[in-house]
């Protein structure tokens, strides 16, 4: 009997299983990740923690300590490439099981960027809240987080807990991120003028140019003072119209202020007094908003504005807008919102509609400053009379639009939002396609001003025009000047 050959055989076995037990290493995987980071190479780390991990599932009880290193490793090299929702997973996972309270300050830290990069600053606030006193970076991402909530004042804290003699203690990019947080905080809370300029020109050619200055001043009346102080604002605006029918101006002061009441409620008010002529007439622009969570929030506004077209203003036609409604987020799936508004023209008009809207998450590009996503967007309308006074009034209104969303970040200042719609509007039974495009670029030249840049094409109906072949186009532009 020949022996050799299943000798051979086992030999060669246990060879494999040796070869297997070597490979079959998380710690050598974790230590090419962390080589790979060191090296700039953030999609090389990705894979080697990935592989850590299916390495350590192979016996979780073994390498529970290189699973929290594992997670940590996979989060950050995930956010490097910009995937939030991959980082988020990783350090809610990590969070969950870390022992050490190092390890809990690391997930914790990690899990608040990625709660930021999608979109959920309430919650990162409150995951980086325990920690701020004791890690730099805490506090800095929880700077961050106050300034996306509005909670500028707080942020301050937050950013002087970061940098206590205000030179952050760590590396080159913390540091600028810190000056980024920093800029946005103290624009945030400083005194300002806004001024603005608007242009559309639509097929019936009605044209429109407003040019408006508002002084905005902090305060410490009617707001939490831990939070953010009150902003009082008085301005002015002048609207020249002009279409076949003839020119008229329009002149109004306005003023009002903006405030945190406490965590879950903010509101503005703004009234002012307009002219056209021998006609006098009120405006009122105010919101309230309710919002506990990063999941769903509710709102309510109240517009009294007039109708922007030649024979409008000649028959001295204002609406009057009342709109409710609110989101509801469902993590990593998206967002759906909803108003219900109804509208009294001054005419007698009166208008009920709803609009709602479905964004899903967004798809981040890789290593790329990309995102990607898609928006659903539908509005309904019913008139309850027919007159012409000047402004597009269907008895019945329907559309409904895809976007396709285009978001590319330039630097931590600068964002280039743009929207690629098509879909279609029925007027009164008759059905058409429809186009809709417009992009705003928003950025802030720190430390001297803010700036948002805003332009479309719509073939949409809106207030002032609508119809079949009806189109639009329009550019506007702000600039915010801190003092």
């Amino acid at each position: 009997m020949n022996t050799r050959l299943p000798r051979e055989l086992l030999l060669g076995a246990l060879l494999m299983a040796t070869t297997a037990v070597a490979a079959a290493d998380p710690a050598h995987s974790i230590r090419a990740g962390r080589t790979a980071l060191d090296a700039n190479h953030p999609q090389e780390a990705l894979k080697a923690f990935q592989r850590a991990l299916d390495e350590i599932a192979v016996d979780p009880t073994r390498y529970d300590s290189d699973r929290v290193a594992a997670l940590a490793g996979k989060g950050y090299a995930a956010l490097w490439l910009g995937n939030e929702h991959q980082a988020e997973y990783s350090y809610r996972k990590g969070l969950a099981i870390a022992h050490s309270e190092a390890d809990r300050k690391t997930m914790a830290v990690g899990l608040t960027r990625a709660l930021i990069g999608v979109g959920r600053p309430r919650e990162a606030y409150d995951t980086a809240a325990p920690y701020r006193n004791i890690s730099h970076e805490a506090a800095l991402q929880a700077a961050i987080a106050a300034n996306l909530l509005g909670w500028n004042v707080l942020g301050a804290e937050d950013l002087k807990d970061a940098a206590p003699d205000g030179a952050y203690p760590g590396p080159d990019w913390l540091k600028a991120l810190y000056r980024y947080a920093h800029s946005y905080v103290q624009y945030g809370l400083a005194p300002k003028v806004n001024v603005g300029i608007h242009y559309s020109s639509d097929i019936d050619h009605n044209i429109n140019q407003i040019y408006s200055a508002d002084v905005l001043w902090p305060g410490k009346l009617l707001s939490d003072p831990q939070l953010n102080p009150t902003f009082w604002q008085l301005g002015y605006q002048q609207t020249q119209i002009t279409d076949t029918a003839g020119q008229v101006g329009l002149s109004a002061i306005r003023g009002g202020w903006s405030s945190t009441l406490n965590r879950n409620w903010q509101y503005s008010v703004n009234a002012g007094i307009g002219t056209s002529g021998h006609w006098t007439y009120g405006t009122v622009d105010s919101q309230l908003y309710y919002t506990p969570a990063d999941s769903w929030g509710l709102n309510l506004g109240v517009d009294r504005q007039p109708i922007r077209t030649f024979t409008a203003v000649q028959n001295h036609i204002l609406v009057n807008t009342v709109d409710a409604g609110g989101f509801y987020r469902l993590r990593n799936v998206g967002t759906v919102g909803a108003d219900y508004f109804h509208q009294a023209f001054s005419d007698g008009n009166q208008r009920d509609g709803v609009v709602i809207k479905a964004t899903p998450e967004f798809l981040s590009l890789g290593r790329w400053p990309v995102s990607l996503g898609i928006q659903g967007y539908y509005r309904q309308y019913h008139s309850g009379v027919v007159p012409y006074d000047g402004y597009f009034n269907p008895r019945n209104y329907r559309e409904a639009i895809g976007y396709l969303v285009y978001v590319q970040k330039f630097s931590p200042y600068w964002t280039l939002r743009f929207y690629s719609g098509f879909g279609s509007q029925t007027i009164d039974g008759t059905t058409s396609g429809v186009r809709d495009f417009f992009g705003t670029l928003s950025g802030l030249v720190a430390p001297y001003c803010a700036v948002s840049l805003t332009g479309g094409y719509s073939q949409i109906a809106n207030a002032y025009g609508g119809g079949p072949g009806y189109h639009r186009s329009y550019i506007e532009a702000n600039l915010s000047i801190p003092f």
